[in-house]
């Protein structure tokens, strides 16, 4: 393997294409995929790139030689590219959600294990500065461990026109958390350590184009002790995606509150014996900080097998938290308890 990482970027809408921009930092791009060749062709272009394009990811992953595929298809597929890929030897980059289900997850971690190639999924919400300074105040010496987080998820998510894609799909997406909290269920996570037990319930359905709940609330129990809780509309309309999604925390020794807007974002908090709180605002988002952090991290993780910021770890646990508020909405609210599933509990090298 050469100093300059060969990678194959498979799904080429405008995220892919943005995130391809990225990867060019630390890689070339020696090959495109799309189902719809026209997007590939218009991605490299974009790219500037004069690689190959393909239709067909099982085509590419033949003819080309790699050392790893960028995944940023839509999530029905991730599970059958992440095994192909593994069984060519590649490693692998996924966006999140990792995949639909947590079976189709472990799918995804067991073939790269047996192919010893490694696996990240891309969960860049608890790497951008704001959310990443939350974390960070959890420390002891500023505000402590978190005891209690509450998001209210209300947005309107009708102008972006899901409602006949493969997005309004459940078990295509994955469900509505796959669009109203994969974000906020993995920084959680990273907040508050691996959970528990879940509870989840869906509201009366709002508009019938939506084949899934359009209300849901999702309460998780952590081993730490503390809550979380996510409470989640695709209706609301004085929120767009970007401004619905400002959490509010009681940690053990003060509190914290998020407050997000379309260009930039402000964070107050204050310890118990502090009189005043402290204002710290981000004019600057963070997207780029959180993408250059994830590819650069996984380029140097096939390199010099450095421990990078993200694994698939993380990619599975949040898709195991969606699918168990779903599970515990179905029984009409009753607990589910985590792992949800225990047999396939082992240690990892990847």
């Amino acid at each position: 393997m050469g100093a300059k990482l060969r990678f194959a970027l498979i799904g080429c809408g405008d995220f892919g294409a943005g995130f391809g921009r990225r990867a060019l930092a630390v890689a070339d791009i020696v090959a495109l995929c799309d189902p719809i060749l026209e997007r590939a062709e218009a991605a490299a272009k974009q790219l500037g790139v004069g690689a190959p394009t393909y239709a067909d990811y099982r085509d590419l992953l033949a003819q080309e030689e790699l050392d790893a595929v960028l995944i940023t298809a839509a999530n029905f597929v991730h599970a059958e590219i992440t095994v192909a890929a593994a069984e060519a030897g590649a490693h692998v980059y996924c966006e999140k959600a990792m995949a639909p289900t947590v079976a189709a997850c472990w799918e995804m971690v067991r073939a790269c294990q047996r192919n010893n190639v490694k696996l990240m999924i891309g969960h860049k919400r608890r790497l951008r500065p704001p959310w990443a300074r939350m974390i960070e105040l959890t420390d002891d010496d500023l505000l402590g461990k978190p005891l209690s987080i509450t998001v209210a998820e209300y947005m309107d998510m009708r102008p972006y026109n899901m409602y006949e894609t493969w997005w309004a799909d459940p078990e295509l997406s994955g469900g509505p958390l796959a669009w109203l909290g994969v974000h906020v269920i993995d920084w959680f996570g990273a907040m508050c350590g691996p959970a528990s037990r879940v509870w989840g319930m869906y509201g009366l359905q709002n508009d019938s184009r939506w084949p899934t709940p359009d209300v849901i609330n999702a309460t998780f129990e952590f081993k730490s002790g503390a809550l979380a809780s996510l409470n989640g509309s695709s209706l609301f309309p004085l929120h767009t995606f970007r401004q619905a999604q400002g959490p509010i925390g009681q940690c053990e020794h003060g509190g914290f509150k998020l407050i997000p807007e379309m260009e930039y974002i402000d964070l107050y908090w204050q310890r118990d014996d502090e009189a005043q709180p402290h204002h710290e605002r981000f004019d600057d988002l963070g997207f780029d900080h959180a993408f250059r952090l994830e590819i650069s991290d996984f380029a140097r993780w096939i390199l010099e097998d450095r421990p990078p910021c993200l694994t698939w770890v993380e990619g599975l646990r949040c898709v195991e938290m969606m699918e168990a508020v779903y599970r515990s909405a179905e029984k009409g609210g009753l607990p589910v308890d985590l792992p949800l599933y225990p047999e396939l509990e082992q240690p990892s090298k990847l």
